[in-house]
């Protein structure tokens, strides 16, 4: 069962029930102070905080909501926020209210997580002890009547403190690369098909949840590629479709229009176009270019963007900040600075993807008081909310939103430079109908405009700052055809974004919207 999540009930941390002998309030008596809602689906149904679903949109580049209103993902990363998170402060960390309302005030607009997680150095027990199958058997959640007494429970809460703070939750079923060869989930994809089931039964209709299938499977025989691995996720899919609409056939024909789904990939500049472009459950590729110092996630965004017929595309896991490398190959005494971060973002949004997520490595495993993780996660997870990239992101949403947004495409024909393939690469992007243009440049390098497809010849120019947001006229004549541009300042972590506008089109100051 779950619980009222209005503000209004929420229960103070000292009549929480805790695990250890802590006496606990009559069940009346919480009935009649909080006003319990008796069955997760009388909960789920009684909120009012309800978001627009999300589709693609019409020339199958974007996300928009229902009503066509376009929809930056500003995703974050908190892998095992669903297992080792609480819902009332503990001695080892607060409350997961915190982190909610947190990343809602920055700007985020969705969160990544996993019901499931991988259990490295430990069990898929939740942070209340409790495990979420019977026997292990996915085919059989474990679930109980009455309040927070199984591992779905604890689900349930954050999925509508998630919708109460206006955030989307893009949500991996499991961690595919911990499923085992051999898996009943893989040797009987029926298996998989029922905890799909449970899945769409029970959340279906919350239409502020994406569905992510895959995780990470980068080990031989794990992934996709191999028949019975995708017979699995197919399944999956399949039965989050259908428990979704209320039927039970698991013939291969769901309504896929009741889902937005995409795939994980495994690292290294992988995309789940490569095996999955045209499943039709799969609505738009994810890309994981995985945390490195070195980095060229352009270039897969790019295929992607080529790929026929059209799908909206990101990279959703990639230059997580205050991380060590995963590549061995390189420096292991630093770690991912902002810059890092801002320059995945800007490359890949740049070359055609439709949002980006952030990460930071104290959430990737959801680093509580007193424990470290792999990859020099070791500070908690509430100290490490207001990181700098975690603010710098955000621009890159508003600048997005301060412009045309769904008639934007990339085009590196702008440039007239040699593009650069290091750190350095120019990044370009404008609106089909040439009323504006945007070049990214990494280290504040020089470069020329060459100006034919956007509107004249009367134009203005800005600098962006990606640090702090801010937009600084440029002084000048922009009526020519091939214009030469020099950033402010030059140099590592010296990144600006240029924009150019038609003057006809009264655009506000990049980054600031209009009313």
């Amino acid at each position: 069962m779950a619980f009222n999540q209005h503000g209004k009930n929420r229960v103070p941390a000292s009549l929480w029930q805790k695990r250890r002998g802590q006496r606990v309030l009559p069940i009346v008596a919480w009935a009649a102070m909080f006003g319990w809602v008796c069955g997760w689906v009388a909960v789920l149904a009684e909120d009012t905080h309800k978001l627009e679903p999300l589709k693609v949109s019409d020339n199958g580049r974007f996300l928009v909501t229902a009503s066509g209103k376009p929809f930056f993902w500003l995703g974050d990363t908190c892998w095992h926020m669903f297992g080792k998170s609480v819902h009332e402060d503990q001695d080892n960390q607060p409350s997961v209210e915190l982190y909610f309302a947190n990343r809602a005030k920055k700007g985020f607009t969705v969160i990544q997580s996993v019901l499931v997680r991988e259990p490295i150095g430990g069990s898929s027990r939740n942070a209340y002890g409790f495990e979420p199958f019977i026997d292990d058997d996915w085919s059989r959640p474990l679930v109980r009547p009455g309040k927070n007494d199984d591992y779905w429970d604890h689900i349930d809460w954050c999925i509508l403190a998630a919708k109460r703070h206006g955030l989307r939750l893009a949500i991996l079923p499991m961690w595919l690369q911990s499923i085992p060869p051999g898996h009943p989930m893989e040797t009987h994809p029926e298996v998989a098909y029922r905890y799909g089931h449970f899945l769409g039964k029970r959340y279906g209709r919350e239409s502020h949840i994406i569905w992510v299938l895959g995780g990470d499977a980068y080990e031989k025989g794990r992934n996709v590629d191999h028949p019975s691995r995708l017979a699995l996720v197919r399944a999956l899919a399949e039965g989050i479709a259908e428990g979704t609409v209320g039927t039970d056939r698991f013939d291969g024909k769901a309504d896929w229009s009741v889902v937005l789904m995409t795939f994980h990939p495994p690292g290294g500049n992988r995309s789940s176009g490569e095996w999955l472009h045209n499943e039709p459950w799969l609505d738009f590729n994810m890309i994981q270019t995985t945390t490195r110092f070195r980095f060229q996630n352009w270039k897969t965004v790019t295929a992607d963007y080529q790929r026929q017929p059209p799908k909206p595309t990101l990279d959703a896991e990639v230059a997580y900040e205050d991380s060590l490398s995963l590549n061995r190959q390189e420096p292991q005494d630093r770690r991912i600075r902002p810059w890092d971060v801002r320059r995945a973002a800007y490359w890949s949004v740049f070359a055609g993807g439709f949002g980006f997520t952030y990460g930071h490595r104290s959430f990737i495993g959801w680093i509580r008081k007193g424990e470290t993780y792999r990859y020099g996660a070791y500070i908690p997870w509430y100290e490490s909310l207001d990181a700098p990239g975690a603010f710098q992101v955000v621009h890159l949403r508003r600048l997005m939103e301060s412009r045309p947004f769904l008639t934007r495409i990339p085009d590196q024909s702008l440039l007239a430079d040699d593009l650069g393939d290091g750190d350095d690469h120019l990044q370009a992007t404008r609106d089909a109908q040439g009323r504006y243009a945007m070049v990214y440049s990494p280290m504040g390098r020089a470069f020329t405009v060459k100006a034919h497809s956007l509107i004249g010849p009367s134009r203005r120019a800005w600098w962006f700052d990606p640090r702090t947001g801010q937009a600084t006229p440029i002084e000048g004549d922009f009526s020519g055809d091939e214009l030469h541009f020099t950033p402010p300042t030059q140099g590592e972590e010296q990144d600006w974004v240029l924009v150019i506008d038609a003057a006809t089109e009264n655009f506000p100051p990049p980054g600031s919207i209009s009313n």
